[in-house]
């Protein structure tokens, strides 16, 4: 009797899981609604829990402001944007994901591609006068496309928490309105459905994004500057660099807000020092029009004045967002950064810089992002410390 034939060796792979972004189905959810009418104080509103729903994307910030008049009053440049004094995303552990003011954090919606078009005042609704309605999109999510940085939100008894300080009226405009306007804030959830571990036909899901836990920190430092050599050290290093944004401004005081923006408080040329390294150095036309070439669309307005952004986060076809992290800066804790040039303006303020960064997780520590540097002693990935006493 013939015998059977033996099975050949080894086997077929198991078939690929669909990916996080082909399983997951996007949410979007109610965190509360706040109204307020601005008064003599900056006023807080929350702590609020964000709710417990699959993987956090995003909070969507949805602003209207009603009854207002205007009357002799005066915008400030900043508005509406500055209606938001502070916006604060805290970690479950309490860590700052995001903490930011509000102008600034319109820089980050615009130059940090969390959505195709990301200047929010390209929204069909956008109303820029005293009674405004905008959008702020608070930003978790790296990347739209497989969902890099979206985190975990399934524990309702540990929460995210979400708060913002809405400024006085006299930082909004800078001449007082006949009447401020009532403005009401209503946050949404942005998240991903936690997937099934297989769809209907049986096949394999991905439930956890890519690199899951790689997690997104937004956060800024603002020096007062002077006249001539400025040397400006950055202090937010230890993590990979996404984004820079510096905003210079003058000491033209309007109301009790910020300062006018000014292009020549910010140095031209300028250099960026990474360690012993020159990143760059260039005009303020050139990276201008680096910026100009990032964006598929820029919104209803042209280049803020005063705003300058370094970008490592425009590898696809050259546009911000959706990016792989080939220009990401690597830096330690020992790193420096700075940024180097003369300032010709006769009266300058102070220059804010913007850092998002992004921390990765690792399988091994040791396989942690890491950049030696040629200037100093740097220990080597996976030796034990021994310096240590």
């Amino acid at each position: 009797m013939p015998q059977a034939r033996t099975a050949k060796q080894g086997s077929a792979p198991p078939p690929a899981q669909i990916p996080f972004t082909g399983s997951a189905h996007e949410h979007v959810e109610q965190v509360t609604y706040q109204s307020i009418v601005p008064g003599a104080s900056a006023v807080q509103q929350g702590p609020f829990d964000v709710p417990a729903y699959g993987y956090l994307r995003h909070i969507f910030l949805e602003v209207i402001a009603t009854g207002g008049t205007l009357g002799a009053g005066v915008l400030h440049p900043d508005y509406p944007f500055n209606i938001f004094q502070n916006v604060t995303l805290l970690d479950v552990n309490g860590a700052p994901l995001v903490n930011i003011d509000g102008f600034a954090l319109l820089e980050c919606n615009v130059w940090g591609g969390f959505s195709f078009r990301s200047d929010p005042r390209g929204a069909p609704w956008y109303v820029s006068t005293i009674n405004t309605q905008f959008y702020l999109r608070i930003p978790v999510e790296i990347s739209r496309h497989n969902a890099l940085g979206s985190l975990a939100n399934q524990n309702a008894a540990a929460a995210y928490k979400l708060q913002w300080t809405i400024n006085p009226s006299t930082a909004m405009f800078t001449t007082a309105p006949t009447t401020p306007p009532t403005v009401t804030v209503r946050p949404q959830l942005e998240a991903w459905s936690l997937p099934n571990p297989a769809d209907l036909a049986g096949r394999a899901q991905s439930q956890v994004p890519p690199a899951h836990g790689t997690t997104q920190y937004i956060s800024y430092f603002t020096r007062t500057v002077a006249t001539g050599l400025l040397t400006y050290l950055l202090p937010r290093v230890g993590n990979l660099l996404r984004l820079l944004i510096f905003i210079s401004r003058n000491n033209t005081v309007q109301g009790v807000g910020e300062n006018a923006r000014d292009d020549t408080v910010f140095p031209n040329p300028f250099q960026v020092i990474w360690d012993a390294r020159v990143l760059t150095n260039e005009t303020q036309n050139y990276r201008i029009n680096k910026m100009s070439e990032a964006l598929e669309y820029i919104g209803v307005a042209s280049r803020d004045t005063g705003v300058f952004v370094l970008l490592f986060n425009n590898t696809n076809n050259g546009q911000v967002g959706d990016e792989n992290p080939n220009l990401w800066v690597p830096t330690v804790q020992s790193t420096r950064l700075e940024v180097d040039g003369t300032i010709s303006s006769a009266a300058p303020n102070n220059i804010k810089c913007v850092t998002v960064d992004i921390a990765p997780v690792e399988v091994m520590p040791q396989e942690r992002y890491v950049e030696g540097s040629a200037t100093g002693f740097h220990p080597r990935v996976g030796e034990p410390n021994q310096y240590a006493m």
